[in-house]
């Protein structure tokens, strides 16, 4: 019988086709984030709006194949971190005179605490039953901001109304157009961020564990440390899409309903699960319901449950 062996081949062999593989990469991504950066150009009004929905749901979704695509674990209540991303940003912004870049480290860290609390305890949930408690969360959410004794904060049914940034350093660019160059900064670094670590040791475990938990744990991986954790990180990613949302369009619960992780989940598995790349592809299909919310006053936009 003639067999083949890794020992037969030379040490480290795969590493540079690895790296060689990673190198074409590059190219294609810069070229992406170079359209990205002319469509600044190009579209105006409710396009680059658009355009500017498309990067924040690129951030959710990016968070939730993470948790869904790497580690194998299903949630249905993704619109809950978006939502307390969303209501983290507008809360800072116009209670503590937070700066509106400030909002987007402040809503991971919220989301992240959140998400890692809610993914300890659910660890003895798997499949349809963790699906099931992600699903609670998400119906719950909305009707927790609405909470009376929180209308002081989170303006109840009124929502809250914020003003919108101008372009820093004299920028000769609009109101829109800055948000959308802020969106696409934030993108590029969330999705480095989530490239490094998913290349990492970390990433790895988070696939060992998605391929086999059993035999992950007999080969020294903490399973409920990484499970926990990444649960914690999808949700950062989350509420950074939400704080980023928030400031680009009007939202009512309704955009934070279990439907939105329904579709959520549905594109995330058409632009194939475990991939970095579904997100942004994925993010381009997001409706937004534009005729259902209400219109903006020129200048401002709403956080509204």
């Amino acid at each position: 019988m003639n067999t083949t062996t890794t020992s037969s081949l030379p040490l480290g062999a795969a590493a540079p086709a690895t790296a060689a593989r990673r190198a074409m990469r590059w190219p294609w991504v810069l070229l992406a984030i170079a359209l990205a950066s002319g469509l600044l150009f190009v579209l105006k009004g409710y396009q680059l709006f658009q355009a500017t929905m498309v990067l924040a749901y690129a951030i959710a979704l990016l968070g939730l194949n993470m948790l869904t695509g790497y580690n194998g674990q299903i949630s249905l209540g993704h619109g809950a971190f978006f939502a307390l991303g969303a209501y983290a940003a507008g809360i800072l912004m116009e209670h503590a005179g937070a700066p509106y870049w400030a909002t987007v480290p402040a809503a991971a860290v919220v989301c992240l605490a959140v998400g890692y609390l809610f993914g300890r305890p659910a660890l003895k949930l798997e499949g349809l039953y963790l699906a099931l408690a992600t699903f609670a969360l998400g119906v719950a959410m909305p009707q927790l901001l609405k909470y009376k004794h929180l209308e002081a904060w989170t303006g109840g049914v009124q929502g809250i109304v914020l003003i919108k940034p101008d372009a820093p350093f004299g920028l000769p660019l609009s109101q829109d157009q800055w948000l959308y160059v802020f969106a696409l900064g934030v993108t590029v670094v969330m999705f480095l961020i989530a490239h490094n670590l998913l290349s990492s040791g970390t990433g790895r475990a988070m696939r060992a564990i998605r391929d086999h938990a059993m035999a992950a744990e007999a080969m020294g991986v903490d399973n409920r440390h990484y499970k926990s954790m990444t649960f914690g990180v999808s949700a950062a990613y989350t509420g950074v899409g939400g704080a980023r949302c928030s400031s680009s369009r009007p939202t009512r619960s309704r955009c934070f309903c279990p439907s939105r992780c329904w579709w959520a989940s549905w594109w995330a598995a058409w632009a194939r699960c475990g991939a970095r790349s579904s997100a942004p592809s994925s993010s381009c299909l997001c409706p937004t319901w534009p005729s259902r919310c209400p219109r903006r006053r020129p200048g401002r936009f709403m956080v509204w449950c």
